[in-house]
C-alpha cells in the first residue's frame, strides 16, 4: 500500500465519526450529534438525553460521557439538543426528545443504524425525560425502544422523602437549585404532577422496557429512583438497579477525578453491549 493508504486505514480502524445533524421532524427541527464506533457498517442506538436542569446542559457538556460510552457499548449515540429553557419551556424538552427518537426509528437505516435495537439513556432532568419518553412510546406504539438507563434521574417532581431532606444543601444540587430549575422550566399553571414531569407518579408503569437505575447515595434525588425501581418491578418492567454509596448527584460526569464514576459509566456500558447482544441474537 502507499503510505497515504496506510495512513487512512489506521484512521478508519480507531476513529470514531461524529457527525452534527439536523433531524427535519413533523414538529420542528431537532439538533442531534451522533458518535458512531469504526468499522460498524450497521450499528444499535443509544438516544442520548443530556441533564442540567433542562436549562444548563447541552451537546458540548456530556460529548465526552457519549465518545466513551459509543466506543465501550459499541453501538451509535444520538445525543439530543433539545430546546432549553427559558426560551422554551415545557413541554419542548419532551417534545424534540420523542420527535428526535421517532425520526431515527424511521430513518435511521440511512445513517447506519440499527433500527431494531434503540435503547434510551439520560442523567438528572435527561433520565426523567427517558422515563417520560418511554412512556409516550408506550403509549402510541411507536418507536419500539427496549431499553432505558435512568442515571440520577428526577422522576418525581413532589417528591417529599429522606434524601430530599437529608442532601437539600452541601452535595452538588440543592433543593433551592432544583427549584430554580423548575420555576426555569415549567409555566404558571402547570401542576408538577403532570405525568410528562413526573413519570414516576403515572398509575399505569406496564409495559415500558427493561430498564437500569443508577443512583447516587448522597443525593437528593436518592429515594425517588429507588422508588421508581420498586414500581417498575412491582408493574412487571425488569429492573435492575445499582447504587453507589458516598457519590452525588452527577457524579458519572467526572471519571477522571473518582473512580466510582469510571466504573459506573463501564458497568452501564456492559449492561448496553449485553441488551444489544440479546437483541441482535433473537433478531
Amino acid at each position: 500500500m502507499t503510505p497515504a493508504q496506510a495512513r487512512q486505514e489506521m484512521r478508519d480502524a480507531v476513529m470514531m465519526e461524529v457527525r452534527d445533524l439536523t433531524l427535519a421532524t413533523q414538529k420542528q427541527p431537532v439538533a442531534v450529534r451522533m458518535y458512531r464506533p469504526a468499522l460498524q457498517t450497521l450499528a444499535p442506538v443509544l438516544m442520548y438525553f443530556h441533564g442540567g436542569g433542562w436549562v444548563a446542559g447541552d451537546l458540548d457538556t456530556h460529548d465526552s460521557f457519549c465518545r466513551v460510552i459509543s466506543e465501550w457499548a459499541k453501538c451509535a449515540v444520538i445525543a439530543v439538543d433539545y430546546a432549553r429553557p427559558p426560551e422554551y419551556p415545557f413541554p419542548r424538552a419532551v417534545e424534540d426528545c420523542y420527535a428526535a427518537t421517532a425520526w431515527v426509528a424511521r430513518n435511521g437505516a440511512g445513517l447506519g443504524l440499527d433500527t431494531r435495537r434503540i435503547a434510551v439513556a439520560g442523567g438528572g432532568t435527561g433520565g426523567g425525560l427517558v422515563a417520560v419518553v418511554c412512556q409516550i412510546a408506550r403509549d402510541l406504539g411507536e418507536p419500539a425502544i427496549g431499553f432505558q438507563l435512568l442515571l440520577y434521574p428526577i422522576v418525581d417532581c413532589l417528591a417529599r422523602n429522606r434524601s430530599r431532606a437529608e442532601f437539600a444543601e452541601g452535595f452538588g444540587l440543592t433543593t433551592e437549585l432544583l427549584e430554580w430549575y423548575l420555576s426555569q422550566y415549567v409555566p404558571p399553571g402547570i401542576p408538577l404532577a403532570h405525568p410528562w414531569l413526573s413519570p414516576a407518579c403515572g398509575t399505569c408503569l406496564q409495559g415500558l422496557p427493561a430498564t437500569m437505575i443508577i443512583t447516587a447515595g448522597c443525593d437528593l434525588l436518592r429515594d425517588e429512583g429507588r422508588a421508581f425501581a420498586r414500581k417498575l418491578r412491582k408493574a412487571g418492567v425488569p429492573v435492575r438497579h445499582k447504587e453507589y454509596s458516598g457519590m452525588r448527584h452527577g457524579f458519572m460526569n467526572h471519571p477522571g477525578a473518582e473512580a466510582n464514576a469510571r466504573r459506573a459509566i463501564l458497568f452501564c456500558a456492559e449492561a448496553l453491549a449485553a441488551h444489544y447482544h440479546r437483541r441482535d441474537t433473537s433478531a
